[in-house]
């Protein structure tokens, strides 16, 4: 007699390319895999229910550490679509059907996304200790928009010029709404190509010395994958 094919949950980290598939990426001691499906391949793991604990802010928070890192590694090998954090089936099959009903839409995503990459600027005004010590996904991924930032103060036409040189060499832009912090200024995210990241950095620098003078600080977060641009 045959034993039933036990089925397993499944966690969907994101989507790559079909050239992709059969590439493993470790995190937290455990394997993820580049399965394909069509003409696409996903990036999953299987999973133990019992273990799961969104209700926990520790927990999501390493899980959130854990589906940065696991999606950093593939993107160091080729374009990533990233899922939405703790995006759980109860076995693979289930891919089968989601890939059906997405599939044209991560198609259309991995060309729009190819060889381009995720960077933040932070800006603080005066003294200040930077919030980065929460994962990148809770940090700034979850309070994104496509809203323009409105620029009030001493440093506002500063701001504005800035905000618009960065967007003037980057394929997007996303604000993101204040952090939980007195001193920070502004924060976007940028969707740059490989190839522009010197000019954005050039760019950076030359408006340090008069963000200097106006008590200002930038730091650049990156790379990461496209979190804000899916």
């Amino acid at each position: 007699m045959h034993k039933p094919v036990q089925r397993k949950p499944v966690q969907l980290f994101g989507v790559v390319s079909a050239e992709l598939a059969g590439r493993r990426f470790i995190a937290d001691g455990k394997t993820c895999s580049a399965v394909a499906y069509g003409n696409l391949a996903l990036v999953i793991r299987d999973i133990d229910l019992a273990e799961w604990n969104p209700a926990d802010s520790a927990w999501m928070s390493h899980q959130a550490s854990v589906h940065q890192r696991v999606l950093e590694r593939a993107m160091h090998v080729g374009t990533v679509v990233p899922a939405r954090l703790c995006t759980v089936f109860e076995h693979r099959d289930e891919l089968d059907e989601l890939v059906r009903s997405n599939g044209d839409h991560w198609r259309k995503a991995l060309a729009r996304l190819a060889g381009k990459q995720e960077w933040c600027l932070h800006v603080y005004g005066g003294p200040h200790v930077a919030s980065h010590h929460e994962p990148y996904l809770m940090r700034v991924a979850a309070s994104a928009t496509q809203a323009q930032p409105a620029f009030e103060g001493p440093a506002a036409e500063h701001l504005a010029e800035l905000w618009k040189a960065c967007g003037t060499l980057a394929s997007g832009s996303r604000r993101i709404e204040p952090l939980e912090n007195p001193h920070y200024i502004l924060g976007g995210t940028f969707l740059l190509r490989r190839a522009r990241l010197r000019q954005f950095r050039a760019a950076l620098m030359r408006y340090a010395v008069a963000a200097r003078e106006l008590g200002l600080t930038y730091y650049l977060d990156g790379p990461h994958p496209p979190f804000t641009f899916v």
